[in-house]
């Protein structure tokens, strides 16, 4: 498998942070106007040349591995803070990346507000709210519920999904904080199920809405660190007064099933290439190994100190801010109360009564009353103004509603049909497998090679796409549809430029792909790397021995019973099975090495199946740039040398739709699989023998695989009694 690391849980979050002197010079940097970086770029890379009908250049592959504004090498900046020579490029050890800070929630890359002004615009603006499909009055709020799993997009979801994606919440704060409707943003926010770099992206757009003045208020019932992460970037926190405040740190686990496997019979067989590969131990092993507590521990170490980092903005003006915070997680469970009196809580208030001081402040307005008025009401007007008004429900338009605003309607670039340039969007969500993407309810989502190589053609051959943007969230999967998927990225990089995005998790075959873009960018938060091989075969000898199960095979050939699985490997096979293995795991170097224009020894040490955060993979030179969808795009500009105010269109190439009810039927049979013992063979790997896995263990995203094996284990148990 292509995978990430065993199977962990972080029930808390925190990251990496770059060094101190590291956080001015990215912003330093992203402040750069769009001409300064264009000039730096064709200082360093061969200038594209324009093509006419938005058509993109056509670029020869050695060109789109050393292009402008994405160099190979990771900064000067970064590595002299790792205690290189400024100036020179020598890359730190791996161990050395250990301690470098992720930077916060708005260092890595900060989206800056920029109002529409003039008479004529807001005439033009006045007349055109006036056929608007969504009809809104003054003075009204944005209400957004947000809770469960927060998905990047609904593009690649089920189609009866409602949940509020990433994709609403971009355009739900972008136009929030144009529309001259709206006054305020209310998030209630509730138990979240996604990771960390999904919300520090959030929180990116969150500063984008405040900067145009209007206040973020939030609301939770019950909070963990997940959730005050995402609360942290408003402007006031309420909770009732029985609330839960939960922050109590961070933690990491993995789970081991070889115990259980051995008390029934199963000898699971793993062959892993690279000595921090840990994918096959929750199956190999009964204990964490050194390599993967190394990782865990530097990985934890470095979230736990962003958590405390992110936190002591609450503390105020105390003169050691961590300290105070440290203090504070270590302090025994906290009533609310106790919480607003530390600075963690702005105010303590149930939702009907909360909604109601709202009301006074925003609607309160346009009536002529102030949030006073409840205490000046001795006037007659005024008392008879404030008790009309309280009877009124808040002035709101709901996210799910406010999402289908048209940034044309605003007046916004991005709106326009004519004169813009269109950029692709291709997002690849989920586990790596070979045949079609699936997507539905059920189950987690998948990325089909044909389905993903399909979407890479269309790209290809749209000529009015001048660049494609490929949105990467995946822990890996099969290895070979891995390397289809990354011969089509290199092919349509030839074509025009490709830059890869990457969300929570891009580990193993998730980076595969990725490398085949000419630039990648990430999240400080996100767990990328994990550049190694693992492939499984369970012997079910003693199982069957113990249920008077047996099967003889007839066979011609050496290696025709290799993936048997009611005996284990004899010695040939054994050999023969881990030369497949090495063999698929130095072309995944070779190829990441090329890719990152490094040789392939030196490239190596940073392979080995470790996992790396964004903030560490950009400092040992896995990825380009540190930042989330608005990076790419700008890395997109360099590329085509469009001017910083060239508008631009985001297109998204969807794969081919086989329908509601074909959707359903296709996942019948999975779900009767899962109902029965079929589902413990096809998760421990025995009908997929003959292919190398690139899959990641990472905390929070391979544990519901072992749930699932599990899960399965046990219905299996239960019906042999």
């Amino acid at each position: 498998m292509f995978g990430t690391e065993p199977a962990m849980l972080v029930s808390a979050a925190a990251f990496v942070a770059a060094p101190a002197g590291s956080a001015s010079r990215l912003r330093q940097r992203s402040n750069r106007s769009g001409v300064q970086r264009h000039r730096e770029s064709t200082s360093r890379a061969p200038r594209l040349a324009r093509t006419r009908r938005g058509r993109a250049p056509r670029l020869p592959l050695s060109a789109s591995l050393h292009e402008a504004g994405a160099s190979r090498d990771p900064p000067n900046s970064v590595v002299s803070e790792l205690g290189e020579a400024a100036g020179t490029v020598n890359f730190p050890e791996p161990s050395a990346v250990n301690h470098v800070r992720v930077p916060g929630a708005l260092e890595a890359h900060r989206l800056e507000f920029k109002p529409q002004t003039g008479w004529l615009w807001r005439v033009w603006l006045a007349w055109k709210l006036v056929f608007v499909r969504v009809r809104l009055r003054r003075y009204t709020t944005i209400t957004v519920d947000l809770e469960g799993p927060f998905p990047d997009s609904h593009a690649a979801t089920f189609p009866a999904a409602s949940s509020i994606s990433l994709e609403d919440w971009k355009r739900i704060c972008r136009n929030g904080a144009h529309d001259p409707r709206i006054c305020a943003m209310y998030v209630k926010i509730g138990p979240l199920a996604c990771g960390y770099a999904r919300l520090q992206e959030a929180r990116r757009y969150l500063d984008y809405f405040r900067q145009s003045g209007k206040p973020v208020i939030v609301y939770m019932a019950v909070a963990s660190e997940r959730e005050y992460y995402l609360a942290l970037g408003a402007d006031e926190i309420y909770m009732p007064p029985e609330g839960i405040l939960s922050l109590r740190g961070m933690k990491v686990s993995a789970s081991f099933l070889r115990g259980v496997l051995d008390k029934i019979g199963i000898e699971p067989q793993v062959k892993r290439i690279g000595a921090y590969k840990s994918a096959g131990d929750q199956l190999a092993r009964r204990t964490m190994s050194d390599a993967q507590r190394e990782v865990l521990t530097s990985l934890l170490e470095q979230q736990y100190e962003h958590l405390c980092s992110e936190l002591s903005t609450r503390v105020g003006s105390e003169p050691d801010p961590a300290a105070v915070v440290h203090r504070i997680l270590d302090d025994p469970p906290m009533t609310v109360a106790e919480w607003k009196a530390l600075g963690f809580v702005d105010g303590i208030s149930y939702e009907n009564d909360l909604l109601d001081k709202l009301k006074m402040r925003f609607v309160g307005k346009a009536w002529g009353l102030s949030e006073t008025s409840e205490k000046e009401s001795s006037s007659s007007s005024a008392d008879r103004r404030l008790r009309r008004l309280l009877v009124r429900p808040l002035r709101a338009v709901a996210a799910k509603r406010y999402r289908r605003v048209r940034p044309s309607v605003l007046g916004l670039p991005e709106g326009r049909r004519r004169g813009v340039t269109k950029i692709g969007v291709i997002r690849a969500l989920g586990a790596i497998q070979t045949g079609r993407s699936s997507s539905n309810p059920l189950f987690s989502p998948s990325i089909g090679s044909d389905t993903l190589v399909e979407q890479l053609e269309r790209a290809k051959n749209d000529r009015s796409l001048a660049a494609v943007i490929l949105r990467v969230d995946s822990p890996g999967g099969s290895a070979l549809a891995s390397d289809l998927i990354w011969n089509s990225i290199r092919e349509l990089a030839k074509r025009k430029p490709v830059i890869a995005s990457m969300g929570d998790v891009a580990g193993s075959g998730g980076y595969y792909i990725s490398m085949g873009c000419q630039a990648i960018v990430a999240e400080p938060l996100t767990l990328t790397g994990s550049i190694g091989v693992v492939t499984a075969k369970p012997s079910l000898q003693q199982l069957f021995e113990r249920i008077g199960f047996r099967r003889e095979v007839l066979s011609r050939g050496r290696y025709a019973e290799l993936d048997v699985d009611f005996r284990p490997f004899t010695p040939e096979e054994d050999a023969y099975f881990t030369r497949s293995t090495e063999r698929v795991y130095e072309s995944f170097v070779r190829k990441a090495a090329e890719s990152r224009g490094r040789q392939h020894h030196e490239f190596d040490r940073y392979a080995q199946g470790r996992v790396w955060s964004g903030t560490q993979a950009l400092a040992v030179g896995l990825v380009d740039a540190l930042g989330g969808f608005d990076r790419a795009v700008e890395l997109c500009r360099e590329r085509l040398e469009l001017a910083a105010d060239r508008p631009l269109r985001f297109m998204e190439v969807r794969p081919r739709s086989t329908g509601l009810l074909a959707s359903l039927l296709e996942n019948m049979g999975a779900l009767l699989l899962e109902m029965g013992f079929g589902s413990l063979l096809q998760s421990l790997g025995a009908n997929q023998i003959a292919e190398a896995r690139l899959e990641t263990a990472l905390p929070d995203a391979s544990m519901p695989r072992v749930d699932s094996v599990l899960a399965a284990l046990l219905r299996f148990l239960n019906r042999m009694e």
